[in-house]
């Protein structure tokens, strides 16, 4: 029986053996012996198609989907609406939101109803804007239908309007509230919201009333209170939020809600001139155009939802509510004028 150190020296002895001359076969040997080299390079020239698939379906999607949605992207404050050179007969209130319906409908792209096929479906700040310029033609349009003087059928326009304009924005080709429901489009219906909008204004002449202006300017000072009061909610809850997807939603709705008000205003000071310069508020009129314009021109590059009192970081809500609020004291002054001015001719 052999002793147990001459035991540990023996086994010793097979293992270096056995080391030098056995080769330890790795996984990748072990394929290589398998495979033939015709398997090898079909394996090696699908592995780079697929790897250049991927690259050029990731390139085609950066450039389709960004580059795409830049080129559709266009939040014009620019193009204004018009006044005719000599007073017309026709209302150029209805003529400005018409205008603004056209605009948005015809002449650019409709943002907020596309589906993934389209590169502008990825756009977020366009769509709200938009969305915000037919929400106050909506508004101005309900004042339209309450005022008088208007005939039955003026009146039957404006309603069917009215509810066109209140149709979703965001509706395609499909219901969203069934899937397999055919829908008319919203640009469709915003088409044909400004097609009865045009035959309001022309089935009579306009004849301004001393009690339309004071009920456009209440609606008007409504609507800016709720669009300020909103964003001031945003800043107190969400304020310094590290991530806030909903900041820029609601700085460009107002951006486009404000551009919308000041085309319409600057059509309603030609209609109701007379008015206007009989309550000596041109001045205050002329401020309010230029609140709003302002408020729908400011435009960072990036929203910034900073805390209130934060001096290092901005909060755009904050800047572009204190335009919205210069539009609102305009906004205030002329209905106190012009409620001066109806206590005294009342008297």
């Amino acid at each position: 029986m052999a002793k147990p150190k001459e035991f540990q020296e023996k086994v010793k002895r097979i293992y270096k053996y056995c080391a030098d001359k056995i080769s330890v076969i790795t996984i990748k040997q072990h394929i290589e012996k398998l495979v033939p080299s015709w398997g090898k390079a079909v394996f090696k020239s699908t592995y780079k198609i697929w790897k250049a698939a991927i690259f050029s379906l990731f390139c085609f999607l950066f450039f389709y989907y960004f580059l795409g949605s830049q080129i559709a992207e266009n939040i014009d404050v620019q193009t204004q609406y018009l006044l005719p050179k000599q007073q017309s007969a026709k209302m150029e209130t209805a003529n400005a939101m018409n205008f603004l319906l056209k605009r948005e409908v015809d002449d650019k792209m409709w943002t907020p109803n596309l589906p993934p096929l389209f590169p502008a479906y990825v756009l977020d700040n366009m769509p709200n804007f938009q969305i915000g310029i037919v929400d106050a033609v909506q508004d101005i349009n309900d004042i339209l239908r309450r005022m008088e003087g208007i005939n039955a059928e003026q009146y039957d326009d404006l309603q069917k309007a009215g509810q066109l304009l209140n149709y979703a924005p965001n509706i395609w080709l499909l219901s969203k509230k069934d899937t397999f429901n055919i829908a008319p489009s919203s640009n469709t219906q915003y088409r044909k919201a400004a097609k009865y909008l045009r035959k309001f204004n022309e089935r009579a002449d306009f004849s301004p009333h001393a009690n339309h202006l004071p009920r456009f300017m209440e609606q008007i000072s409504s609507k800016l209170t709720k669009l300020v009061l909103k964003s001031e909610e945003h800043q107190q809850e969400h304020g310094g939020d590290i991530i806030d997807f909903r900041v820029d939603n609601i700085f460009y709705h107002n951006c486009g809600y404000a551009f919308a008000l000041s085309q319409i205003c600057k059509a309603m000071g030609a209609d109701y001139k007379g008015e206007i310069l009989r309550h000596n508020v041109y001045t205050e009129w002329t401020y309010l155009l230029s609140s709003l314009q302002k408020a729908a021109e400011f435009q960072p590059m990036v929203v910034r939802s900073g805390k209130p009192k934060d001096l290092l970081t901005p909060n755009h809500l904050t800047e572009q509510n204190f335009y919205l609020m210069r539009a609102l004291v305009a906004v205030e002054k002329i209905r106190t004028a012009l409620a001066k001015g109806a206590i005294a001719d009342a008297n």
